[in-house]
């Protein structure tokens, strides 16, 4: 699959942004400015990235699906992600 939109990029972050500071205004600007699809394609493409990264800084390193699968478990059950890697 080709990169992301830039633009759609662009938005995937500043909705990051946004959503941590609580801006439920820009939000509603960024969704309704781009499209959809183009902004689920960015959105995963961050997710795997930043999963990516995450897994070279841990010891051992893990793969991007392993760091996905912890961050889902710690939103499931945020005492079970120590568990979910490896480390309980």
């Amino acid at each position: 699959m080709d990169n992301p939109d830039p633009e759609a990029l662009d938005a995937v972050l500043s909705m990051a942004l946004a959503t941590g500071s609580g801006d439920d205004e820009a939000l509603e600007v960024f969704l309704r400015a781009n499209d959809p699809a183009a902004l689920a394609v960015a959105g995963a493409d961050v997710i795997w990235q930043m999963a990516t990264a995450l897994g070279r800084l841990v010891n051992p390193p893990r793969s991007a699906p392993q760091m996905i699968h912890v961050f889902a478990q710690a939103r499931r059950d945020p005492g079970g992600a120590d568990e979910a890697a490896g480390e309980a």
